[in-house]
């Protein structure tokens, strides 16, 4: 039953996750806000299709089955309806409950891992769409940092993890930038990588780099092949390093 409870858990923040992916990046002005929605805040209004604008009935608000109630189209305008609404809503809920299978209980450790996810996929969400990754999201990983270090009594060690990896990066970044002529890599990308060797520590940040780089380079060259755009995001690869360290530690 615990585990049946957690997954629906994670399905809900799934569908908070959705929502929050559609908002945040119109109440960050990362594009135009929307003329029927000019004041759209995180809560307000309520749940609407992105295309016809039209306020979503409660069975269609219902996570995953609401998809499927709909058919997988907006009842009023009949547009599809991305599949990508179901599918973190699902993986959500497997996170979690893996999660919870890790921690062996609902426990500190589980909730702060679980707040990890739930940012991260944020996170390489935005970032995917924008090429920004929000401050107030790298904070949400970097307070992480903090709480898993203070349960540990290693909150120093967890900062030196921190400062030592943010000044090797901006070093690296400015040594790129001259070679490149150009920006190597966003000050975003930077505080993320820091904020997870604070979270999981400075021996392994080889793991992440290593992990992210080689992600990002397999992702660089199926859009290229495919002839998608060739300029990549590095947050969702930093990102799925973070989550894989959960799960591997």
């Amino acid at each position: 039953m615990e585990i049946l409870f957690i997954f629906f858990l994670g399905v809900i923040f799934g569908s908070f996750l959705n929502s929050l992916s559609f908002r945040l990046p119109y109440i960050l002005n990362y594009q135009e806000s929307l003329k029927e929605f000019p004041n759209l805040g995180i809560s307000f209004p309520r749940s609407f299709c992105p295309n016809c604008k039209e306020t979503l009935s409660i069975f269609s608000l219902v996570p995953v089955i609401g998809y499927f109630i709909q058919s997988g189209k907006c009842k009023t305008c009949k547009k599809n309806i991305s599949i990508s609404y179901p599918f973190f809503e699902i993986l959500l809920g497997v996170l979690f409950v893996l999660l919870l299978i890790r921690s062996d209980s609902i426990n500190f450790i589980f909730l702060i891992n679980c707040l990890l996810v739930f940012t991260l996929i944020l996170v390489a969400r935005i970032d995917e769409s924008f090429f920004k990754i929000p401050f107030s999201l790298n904070l949400i990983v970097f307070f992480n940092g903090i709480l898993i270090n203070f349960y540990f009594s290693s909150l120093s060690l967890g900062l030196t993890s921190f400062l030592v990896c943010i000044s090797l990066l901006i070093a690296v970044k400015y040594i790129a930038d001259f070679i490149l002529k150009k920006d190597s890599f966003g000050w975003g990308d930077i505080i993320l990588i820091s904020n997870l060797s604070l979270f999981f520590g400075i021996y392994n940040l080889p793991f992440i780099l290593f992990v992210s780089s080689l992600s990002g380079i397999i992702w660089y060259f199926y859009k290229k092949r495919n002839a998608l755009e060739k300029t990549i995001a590095f947050g969702p690869h930093i990102a799925l390093s973070g989550i894989w360290l959960l799960f591997i530690l």
